[in-house]
Protein backbone atom coordinates (compact mmCIF):
# COMPACT_ATOMS: atom_id res chain seq x y z
CA UNK A 1 0.00 0.00 0.00
CA UNK A 2 2.55 2.25 0.95
CA UNK A 3 4.33 1.52 -2.18
CA UNK A 4 1.47 2.02 -4.49
CA UNK A 5 1.06 5.26 -3.19
CA UNK A 6 4.62 6.55 -3.19
CA UNK A 7 4.29 5.84 -6.57
CA UNK A 8 0.96 7.66 -6.90
CA UNK A 9 3.30 10.84 -5.46
CA UNK A 10 6.44 10.53 -7.59
CA UNK A 11 3.73 10.22 -10.75
CA UNK A 12 1.67 13.59 -9.37
CA UNK A 13 5.00 15.19 -9.14
CA UNK A 14 5.83 14.75 -12.57
CA UNK A 15 2.85 15.91 -14.00
CA UNK A 16 3.02 18.80 -11.77
CA UNK A 17 6.37 19.13 -12.94
CA UNK A 18 5.27 18.96 -16.46
CA UNK A 19 2.70 21.35 -16.02
CA UNK A 20 4.93 23.67 -14.36
CA UNK A 21 7.33 23.50 -17.71
CA UNK A 22 4.85 24.26 -19.95
CA UNK A 23 3.34 27.65 -18.20
CA UNK A 24 4.41 30.35 -20.17
CA UNK A 25 7.21 32.32 -18.27
CA UNK A 26 6.09 35.31 -16.01
CA UNK A 27 8.83 37.47 -17.81
CA UNK A 28 6.66 39.33 -20.34
CA UNK A 29 9.79 41.13 -22.19
CA UNK A 30 11.54 37.51 -23.02
CA UNK A 31 15.31 38.70 -23.17
CA UNK A 32 14.82 42.02 -24.99
CA UNK A 33 17.28 43.67 -21.96
CA UNK A 34 19.49 42.25 -23.14
CA UNK A 35 22.12 42.49 -26.58
CA UNK A 36 20.76 41.54 -30.18
CA UNK A 37 21.60 41.66 -33.81
CA UNK A 38 18.91 41.44 -36.76
CA UNK A 39 18.92 40.90 -40.11
CA UNK A 40 16.15 42.30 -42.32
CA UNK A 41 16.08 41.09 -46.09
CA UNK A 42 13.05 43.14 -48.42
CA UNK A 43 12.32 41.76 -51.85
CA UNK A 44 9.36 42.66 -54.01
CA UNK A 45 9.91 38.44 -55.29
CA UNK A 46 7.00 37.63 -53.40
CA UNK A 47 4.65 39.49 -54.95
CA UNK A 48 5.96 38.00 -58.52
CA UNK A 49 7.36 41.51 -59.47
CA UNK A 50 10.55 43.26 -59.68
CA UNK A 51 10.08 46.53 -59.93
CA UNK A 52 10.28 49.93 -57.73
CA UNK A 53 11.41 49.14 -54.16
CA UNK A 54 12.79 46.15 -55.85
CA UNK A 55 15.17 44.64 -52.64
CA UNK A 56 16.76 45.80 -49.72
CA UNK A 57 18.78 44.22 -46.95
CA UNK A 58 20.08 45.64 -43.21
CA UNK A 59 22.02 44.60 -40.16
CA UNK A 60 21.28 46.02 -37.28
CA UNK A 61 23.45 45.60 -33.69
CA UNK A 62 21.71 46.94 -30.32
CA UNK A 63 23.26 47.12 -27.35
CA UNK A 64 22.25 45.83 -23.67
CA UNK A 65 20.32 48.02 -21.42
CA UNK A 66 22.22 51.07 -20.12
CA UNK A 67 25.84 49.88 -21.40
CA UNK A 68 26.38 53.03 -23.38
CA UNK A 69 29.75 54.62 -23.52
CA UNK A 70 30.33 57.89 -22.21
CA UNK A 71 29.60 60.21 -25.51
CA UNK A 72 26.68 57.87 -26.19
CA UNK A 73 25.31 59.02 -22.40
CA UNK A 74 26.13 62.18 -22.50
CA UNK A 75 24.05 63.03 -25.93
CA UNK A 76 21.57 61.02 -24.16
CA UNK A 77 21.25 63.39 -21.03
CA UNK A 78 21.40 66.21 -23.06
CA UNK A 79 18.56 65.22 -25.09
CA UNK A 80 15.27 66.02 -22.72
CA UNK A 81 12.92 63.00 -22.82
CA UNK A 82 9.26 64.83 -23.49
CA UNK A 83 6.43 63.07 -21.89
CA UNK A 84 8.22 59.96 -20.62
CA UNK A 85 10.60 58.94 -17.98
CA UNK A 86 13.74 57.21 -19.56
CA UNK A 87 14.35 53.98 -17.43
CA UNK A 88 16.35 51.91 -20.10
CA UNK A 89 18.31 53.09 -22.92
CA UNK A 90 20.01 50.96 -25.73
CA UNK A 91 22.80 52.16 -28.42
CA UNK A 92 22.82 50.65 -31.80
CA UNK A 93 24.35 50.60 -34.85
CA UNK A 94 22.92 49.85 -38.56
CA UNK A 95 24.31 49.27 -42.59
CA UNK A 96 22.22 48.17 -45.36
CA UNK A 97 21.61 48.77 -48.70
CA UNK A 98 18.42 49.60 -50.63
CA UNK A 99 17.44 49.19 -54.80
CA UNK A 100 15.21 50.84 -56.78
CA UNK A 101 14.32 50.39 -60.29
CA UNK A 102 11.38 50.91 -62.84
CA UNK A 103 9.25 48.88 -64.37
CA UNK A 104 10.77 48.26 -67.39
CA UNK A 105 13.95 46.19 -66.86
CA UNK A 106 14.38 45.31 -70.82
CA UNK A 107 15.13 48.40 -72.35
CA UNK A 108 18.85 50.27 -71.91
CA UNK A 109 17.01 53.95 -72.95
CA UNK A 110 15.85 56.13 -69.99
CA UNK A 111 12.17 55.63 -69.13
CA UNK A 112 10.87 59.30 -68.73
CA UNK A 113 7.85 58.32 -66.74
CA UNK A 114 8.85 55.78 -64.74
CA UNK A 115 10.87 56.20 -61.66
CA UNK A 116 14.90 56.12 -61.65
CA UNK A 117 17.66 53.53 -61.10
CA UNK A 118 18.82 54.15 -57.72
CA UNK A 119 20.50 52.39 -54.86
CA UNK A 120 21.87 53.33 -51.54
CA UNK A 121 24.51 52.00 -49.48
CA UNK A 122 24.68 53.72 -45.75
CA UNK A 123 25.55 52.83 -42.06
CA UNK A 124 24.24 54.54 -39.20
CA UNK A 125 24.01 55.06 -35.01
CA UNK A 126 20.90 54.68 -33.20
CA UNK A 127 20.22 55.92 -29.74
CA UNK A 128 16.32 53.97 -28.10
CA UNK A 129 15.09 55.44 -24.87
CA UNK A 130 12.32 54.01 -23.28
CA UNK A 131 10.11 54.32 -19.96
CA UNK A 132 6.39 55.08 -18.23
CA UNK A 133 4.40 57.69 -20.49
CA UNK A 134 2.91 60.61 -19.12
CA UNK A 135 -0.85 58.68 -19.47
CA UNK A 136 0.50 55.41 -18.32
CA UNK A 137 1.06 53.76 -21.89
CA UNK A 138 4.71 52.52 -22.21
CA UNK A 139 7.40 55.05 -24.37
CA UNK A 140 10.06 54.14 -26.90
CA UNK A 141 11.96 56.43 -28.22
CA UNK A 142 14.22 56.06 -31.31
CA UNK A 143 16.68 58.48 -32.70
CA UNK A 144 18.61 57.56 -35.72
CA UNK A 145 21.52 59.29 -38.26
CA UNK A 146 22.52 57.33 -41.56
CA UNK A 147 25.53 58.64 -44.11
CA UNK A 148 26.04 56.88 -47.49
CA UNK A 149 25.81 57.22 -50.69
CA UNK A 150 23.46 56.99 -53.80
CA UNK A 151 25.19 56.15 -56.84
CA UNK A 152 27.36 53.90 -58.66
CA UNK A 153 29.32 53.37 -55.51
CA UNK A 154 26.06 52.15 -53.70
CA UNK A 155 26.81 49.10 -55.81
CA UNK A 156 22.91 48.58 -56.54
CA UNK A 157 23.61 47.17 -60.52
CA UNK A 158 25.98 44.15 -58.79
CA UNK A 159 23.98 43.37 -56.27
CA UNK A 160 20.91 43.07 -58.19
CA UNK A 161 22.74 41.12 -61.08
CA UNK A 162 24.06 38.45 -58.20
CA UNK A 163 20.30 38.30 -56.27
CA UNK A 164 17.85 38.85 -59.19
CA UNK A 165 20.02 37.09 -61.49
CA UNK A 166 19.53 39.75 -64.14
CA UNK A 167 21.34 43.06 -64.89
CA UNK A 168 19.52 45.71 -66.64
CA UNK A 169 20.74 47.97 -69.33
CA UNK A 170 19.25 51.04 -67.28
CA UNK A 171 21.69 50.82 -64.57
CA UNK A 172 23.38 53.47 -67.33
CA UNK A 173 21.04 56.22 -65.86
CA UNK A 174 20.77 55.77 -62.36
CA UNK A 175 21.05 58.38 -59.97
CA UNK A 176 24.73 60.38 -59.79
CA UNK A 177 27.23 59.68 -57.55
CA UNK A 178 25.86 62.17 -54.25
CA UNK A 179 26.68 61.70 -50.70
CA UNK A 180 23.95 60.88 -48.29
CA UNK A 181 22.32 61.79 -44.86
CA UNK A 182 19.42 61.01 -42.99
CA UNK A 183 18.19 62.25 -39.48
CA UNK A 184 15.61 59.66 -38.24
CA UNK A 185 13.27 60.55 -35.13
CA UNK A 186 10.31 57.38 -33.97
CA UNK A 187 8.34 57.37 -31.40
CA UNK A 188 5.94 54.37 -30.17
CA UNK A 189 3.47 53.79 -27.54
CA UNK A 190 2.00 50.05 -26.20
CA UNK A 191 -1.19 49.39 -24.87
CA UNK A 192 -1.38 45.91 -23.80
CA UNK A 193 -4.91 44.10 -23.47
CA UNK A 194 -4.02 40.42 -21.57
CA UNK A 195 -6.87 37.99 -23.01
CA UNK A 196 -6.44 35.70 -20.20
CA UNK A 197 -4.02 34.65 -18.03
CA UNK A 198 -1.89 32.65 -20.02
CA UNK A 199 0.20 35.27 -21.34
CA UNK A 200 -2.46 35.64 -24.55
CA UNK A 201 -2.40 39.79 -25.30
CA UNK A 202 -3.50 41.50 -27.79
CA UNK A 203 -1.38 44.59 -28.14
CA UNK A 204 -1.97 48.40 -29.90
CA UNK A 205 1.26 50.50 -30.89
CA UNK A 206 0.41 53.82 -32.23
CA UNK A 207 3.53 55.72 -33.60
CA UNK A 208 5.01 58.97 -34.87
CA UNK A 209 7.73 59.00 -37.40
CA UNK A 210 9.62 62.12 -38.90
CA UNK A 211 13.02 62.11 -41.27
CA UNK A 212 14.91 65.13 -43.00
CA UNK A 213 17.65 64.86 -45.01
CA UNK A 214 18.78 65.25 -48.43
CA UNK A 215 17.82 61.26 -48.91
CA UNK A 216 14.63 61.89 -47.44
CA UNK A 217 12.10 64.31 -45.59
CA UNK A 218 8.93 63.43 -44.23
CA UNK A 219 6.35 62.76 -41.18
CA UNK A 220 4.24 60.19 -40.37
CA UNK A 221 1.53 58.66 -38.60
CA UNK A 222 1.06 54.94 -37.76
CA UNK A 223 0.00 52.10 -35.56
CA UNK A 224 -0.16 48.48 -35.39
CA UNK A 225 -1.94 45.72 -33.61
CA UNK A 226 -0.61 42.49 -32.90
CA UNK A 227 -2.60 38.84 -31.27
CA UNK A 228 -0.67 36.12 -29.70
CA UNK A 229 0.85 34.25 -27.36
CA UNK A 230 3.81 35.07 -25.24
CA UNK A 231 4.49 38.43 -26.95
CA UNK A 232 7.68 39.68 -26.16
CA UNK A 233 7.51 43.29 -24.56
CA UNK A 234 10.28 45.19 -26.18
CA UNK A 235 9.43 48.54 -24.03
CA UNK A 236 9.66 46.63 -20.48
CA UNK A 237 12.34 48.84 -18.39
CA UNK A 238 13.40 45.48 -16.34
CA UNK A 239 17.23 45.89 -14.54
CA UNK A 240 17.70 41.69 -13.88
CA UNK A 241 18.17 39.45 -16.99
CA UNK A 242 14.92 37.96 -17.43
CA UNK A 243 14.11 34.45 -19.28
CA UNK A 244 13.86 33.34 -22.74
CA UNK A 245 10.43 31.83 -24.04
CA UNK A 246 8.67 30.56 -26.58
CA UNK A 247 5.54 32.27 -28.32
CA UNK A 248 4.19 34.09 -31.70
CA UNK A 249 1.58 36.77 -32.70
CA UNK A 250 0.23 37.75 -35.74
CA UNK A 251 0.27 41.67 -36.73
CA UNK A 252 -1.79 43.84 -39.03
CA UNK A 253 -0.04 47.82 -39.35
CA UNK A 254 -1.01 50.83 -41.24
CA UNK A 255 1.29 53.96 -41.79
CA UNK A 256 0.67 57.05 -43.56
CA UNK A 257 3.13 60.07 -44.70
CA UNK A 258 2.91 62.94 -45.90
CA UNK A 259 6.44 63.42 -48.21
CA UNK A 260 8.60 66.78 -48.56
CA UNK A 261 11.53 64.70 -50.47
CA UNK A 262 12.40 61.79 -51.77
CA UNK A 263 15.73 61.69 -53.72
CA UNK A 264 14.76 58.54 -55.59
CA UNK A 265 11.80 60.38 -56.66
CA UNK A 266 13.21 63.86 -56.88
CA UNK A 267 16.68 62.70 -58.23
CA UNK A 268 19.76 64.00 -57.26
CA UNK A 269 19.92 67.01 -55.13
CA UNK A 270 23.06 68.69 -56.22
CA UNK A 271 23.62 67.83 -59.91
CA UNK A 272 21.28 66.96 -62.78
CA UNK A 273 19.27 63.49 -63.13
CA UNK A 274 16.16 61.68 -64.38
CA UNK A 275 12.91 62.17 -62.04
CA UNK A 276 9.55 62.08 -61.70
CA UNK A 277 6.70 64.21 -59.84
CA UNK A 278 6.14 62.17 -56.68
CA UNK A 279 2.88 61.90 -54.31
CA UNK A 280 2.45 64.03 -51.47
CA UNK A 281 0.51 61.21 -49.38
CA UNK A 282 1.93 57.97 -49.36
CA UNK A 283 0.43 54.79 -47.49
CA UNK A 284 1.49 51.13 -46.36
CA UNK A 285 -0.74 48.36 -45.38
CA UNK A 286 1.89 45.26 -43.53
CA UNK A 287 0.80 41.80 -42.31
CA UNK A 288 2.74 39.10 -40.84
CA UNK A 289 3.61 36.22 -38.17
CA UNK A 290 6.79 36.54 -35.76
CA UNK A 291 7.76 33.00 -34.18
CA UNK A 292 9.26 33.51 -30.87
CA UNK A 293 12.10 30.66 -30.39
CA UNK A 294 13.39 31.70 -27.26
CA UNK A 295 16.84 33.88 -28.15
CA UNK A 296 15.62 33.78 -31.70
CA UNK A 297 12.86 35.94 -33.34
CA UNK A 298 11.43 34.88 -36.79
CA UNK A 299 9.23 37.53 -38.65
CA UNK A 300 7.61 37.24 -41.95
CA UNK A 301 5.80 40.23 -43.35
CA UNK A 302 4.43 41.64 -46.67
CA UNK A 303 3.78 45.50 -47.06
CA UNK A 304 1.66 46.70 -49.52
CA UNK A 305 2.51 50.17 -50.54
CA UNK A 306 0.26 53.00 -52.46
CA UNK A 307 1.26 55.07 -55.37
CA UNK A 308 4.52 56.73 -55.19
CA UNK A 309 4.32 58.81 -58.08
CA UNK A 310 2.08 60.50 -60.18
CA UNK A 311 2.38 58.36 -63.53
CA UNK A 312 2.98 54.99 -62.02
CA UNK A 313 0.38 52.53 -62.72
CA UNK A 314 0.16 49.77 -60.10
CA UNK A 315 0.44 49.92 -56.31
CA UNK A 316 3.64 48.12 -55.24
CA UNK A 317 4.36 45.09 -52.97
CA UNK A 318 7.50 43.10 -51.31
CA UNK A 319 8.13 40.68 -48.69
CA UNK A 320 10.57 41.14 -45.64
CA UNK A 321 11.91 38.26 -43.84
CA UNK A 322 13.80 38.94 -40.16
CA UNK A 323 15.80 36.67 -38.37
CA UNK A 324 16.28 38.16 -34.66
CA UNK A 325 19.29 36.94 -32.16
CA UNK A 326 19.23 37.66 -28.77
CA UNK A 327 22.56 37.15 -26.57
Amino acid sequence: MRKGTTRTRISISWQIALILLLIPSAHADNGWERQTVSVIWDNDATYGTDRHYTQGAQLTYYSADDELPGWMRKISDFLPDVGFDTEARKWGLNAGQQIFTPDDLNTGRLIEDDRPYAAWLFAGLKLQRRGPGSFGWPVMETIRFEAGVIGPEALGREAQSIVHLVEPEGWRNQLRTEPGFLLYYDRRYLYRHALNERNWHLDFLPYLTLAGGNIMTYGGLGGNARIGWNIPDEFETVKALTDFAYGWYFFLGLEGRAVAHNIFLDGNTIRDSHSVDKEPLVGDFRTGLSLVLKRFEITASQTFRSREFERQKHNDSFGSLTLLVKF
